[in-house]
């Protein structure tokens, strides 16, 4: 029975502790570029999924296409995010900052309701992964694609980060933007392009959640809090370490709600992401 109960965590712990890794990573990128927390994350989630859901039952996407297309469409609500926010307040106060970014998601969460209602929508499994035994544990086809999605993700923005030049760019101007800035890098140009990065991460995210719990208007506030929160456990420094934070929240959560009660979960996990941020290491707030 114990071992039941083990692979069952591990299973679901995992689906989620991907796509929150994922969002983790976006909320990590804006950060490191612009000190910023981006509390329109999920809500970028939740239109990219729906807009990919759409193209793909007119277009009848297949899965390479539906990758590139919700990368595309992610990326481009990122950019127009950062137009519309950020981009027009580059030297404004922090707060004023984090409350447009407050205000963008819930014009997000808007345009979801007036464009395809208020009834939670399931879209198809644009990606037809197999079901995965690895001894006692069992990995429904879910969890094998949010896995292999938020994987693939990692290491793509690791490759971009490291070993071209818009991402050493990039790097430098999460490091010290004075400082790349004086060595000709265009600080607002990697600012937009972290918001754009952060959004086609988003809706890689969406296609992994999508199919397990539906797509609804209110999601991305909860979604967009647990990615904050798997950033603030990883640090925000390390794409790995950021990553794990997503597979430690999501094994965490789904312990809560197998052992102790599916009710009880939500409260625990804010409560978690409150003492995170009452226990974070000063050293995020004091970087410049």
């Amino acid at each position: 029975m114990l071992a039941l109960y083990l692979a069952q965590i591990v299973n679901s712990g995992l689906a989620l502790g991907a796509v929150y890794g994922v969002m983790a990573l976006g909320f990590s990128l804006i950060f490191s570029a612009s000190r910023l927390i981006n509390f329109a994350q999920g809500e970028l989630l939740l239109l990219g999924g729906l807009t990919i859901m759409s193209l793909a039952g007119v277009m009848q996407l297949p899965p390479a296409a539906a990758l590139l297309a919700a990368a595309v469409a992610g990326f481009l609500l990122g950019r127009t995010l950062f137009s519309t926010t950020l981009g027009l307040t580059l030297r404004a106060t922090p707060l004023r900052q984090l409350m447009l970014t407050v205000a963008a998601s819930l014009v997000f969460q808007g345009v979801a309701i007036l464009c395809w209602g208020k009834n939670p929508l399931m879209p198809p499994r644009l990606l037809p992964l197999p079901d995965l035994r690895l001894g006692l544990f069992f990995l429904g086809r879910d969890t094998v694609t949010a896995l292999a999605l938020a994987v693939a993700a990692v290491i793509v923005l690791g490759l971009f980060l490291g070993r071209t030049r818009l991402g050493r760019a990039l790097r430098a101007t999460s490091q010290n933007a004075v400082a790349a800035r004086l060595q000709g890098v265009d600080t607002v140009f990697c600012h937009a392009l972290s918001f754009a990065l952060a959004g086609a991460l988003a809706s890689l995210a969406a296609l992994a959640v999508g199919p397990q719990t539906g797509l609804r208007y209110d999601m991305g506030l909860g979604l967009g809090l647990k990615g904050f929160a798997a950033a603030t456990i990883g640090g925000y420094t390390s794409l790995g370490r950021v990553f794990a934070g997503g597979i430690i929240l999501g094994l965490a959560e789904a312990a809560m709600v197998l052992t102790v009660s599916g009710e009880f979960k939500e409260t625990a996990i804010y409560v978690l992401i409150t003492i995170l941020l009452v226990a974070a290491p000063r050293e995020h707030d004091e970087r410049p």
